[in-house]
């Protein structure tokens, strides 16, 4: 484990000054009945959040587990966003925040014209900001060495989704409702761990996460989770699992709890400081913890996260840890806060970026952020998704 590592992997977690884990729900203002932010807040908020820009719905995998980060499926379809809109946005927050960190996702961000063209102007945008973190989170498949080279000296973290290294559990995952021949699936599988392979070559194995969704019956097992971590460990990479989400009711029967997969990864070999939480306490929120892989050498810190949505911890949390969400408009040039994964709130910010009003779009991200102090989607158990998607006919 490297001191860089251990940086990086604890870069999100949330702990007190005694360096414990907390109930974040406990500490919240919504819990004193405040809604409203002052200017001072907000600005704190700036400094500890992340602006996680969604640079294209569009992907090259069709995931059941997708949120697409709290849009329909049907929005893979979209547009992408227009890089001079996401660049400008990107520059009025530094000029006029402490925001520190800036993530580009999808979809899958790699298949934005930006990058499929080799302009890499978003990409040239950051090496000019030294002191932001920023990040990329990609599936791998045109996560190409070009685009590596390109990012691995300034990036701070790059997320890779794998979630299984068996290929007929990978398709299985990645290829809901059979949207692609397997043929295809194969050569996507290959080129994703020909990547992941070129880029455990680079030494910057602290910054690289690979993320992977735990699905009951799927991926769970003890054999696949230890063959998750024996990967990492080899490459000196993260790994960073995640708690499913179900999308809509019916999917609940693949969510996997803390105890059981905590368990499970204390088995094979992993071990949690004595003040992580064994539970999923729908009351309490505790976003991300830590753990350390001791079956093989050179294991970088893992980490464990969970949304929560719905739940009445997280809700109440939420605006004071979830990332600022920003999409591009389906059928106009434009970009929109989506404050809520699970509900289809939109806040506009294309006329405040195009006038270069600054004043304004602090405001709409004020607005953001107090609409989440409401607990909107608090009792919501489906992610906005089409119910034709759940029928018999179209199951996974």
């Amino acid at each position: 484990m490297t001191i860089l590592g251990k940086k990086e992997a604890e870069a999100t977690v949330r702990k007190d000054k005694k360096n414990r884990y907390f109930d974040l729900s406990t500490k919240v203002l919504t819990r004193k009945g405040i809604r409203r932010l002052k200017t001072s807040q907000l600005m704190e908020l700036f400094k500890k959040l992340r602006l996680r820009i969604s640079l294209t719905p569009q992907c090259n995998l069709f995931c059941f587990f997708c949120s697409n980060e709290g849009l329909s499926y049907s929005a893979k379809r979209d547009l992408p966003a227009d890089i001079d809109l996401v660049i400008d946005l990107c520059e009025m927050l530094l000029k006029t925040t402490p925001l520190k960190s800036i993530d580009f996702s999808g979809g899958e961000p790699t298949l934005h014209p930006d990058f499929l063209s080799k302009e890499f102007r978003i990409i040239k945008f950051t090496k000019r900001y030294p002191h932001v973190r920023f990040s990329l989170h990609s599936n791998g498949i045109n996560l190409s060495p070009e685009i590596i080279d390109q990012i691995k000296n300034h990036f701070s973290r790059i997320g890779i989704t794998v979630n299984s290294l068996n290929f007929k559990k990978w398709n299985r995952i990645t290829n809901a409702f059979n949207q692609f021949p397997e043929s295809v699936q194969k050569k996507k599988f290959n080129q994703m761990i020909k990547n992941i392979q070129y880029l455990g070559k680079q030494n910057i194995g602290y910054k690289v996460f690979i993320k992977s969704v735990i699905m009951r019956g799927i991926n769970d097992s003890e054999k696949d989770l230890k063959e998750l971590m024996d990967f990492c460990a080899d490459y000196h990479f993260h790994p960073k699992l995640l708690q499913f989400e179900p999308q809509h009711p019916s999917q609940a029967k693949y969510e996997v709890g803390r105890a059981e997969l905590f368990s499970k990864l204390e088995r094979i070999g992993c071990i949690f400081s004595p003040d992580v939480p064994f539970h999923n306490n729908p009351k309490t929120y505790i976003p991300g913890v830590n753990f350390q892989y001791l079956g093989k050498p050179g294991a970088e810190p893992g980490l464990h996260s969970i949304f929560g949505c719905g739940d009445e911890g997280a809700c109440l949390a939420c605006y004071d840890f979830l990332c600022m969400f920003v999409k591009s408009h389906s059928n106009i040039k434009g970009l929109y806060l989506k404050p809520c994964s699970v509900l289809d709130t939109r806040i506009d910010l294309t006329h405040a970026i195009r006038t270069k009003n600054h004043k304004q779009l602090i405001e709409l991200f004020r607005v953001s952020r107090e609409y989440l102090m409401l607990a909107p989607g608090l009792g919501t158990k489906s992610w906005n998704k089409e119910e034709s998607y759940f029928t018999k006919e179209a199951c996974f």
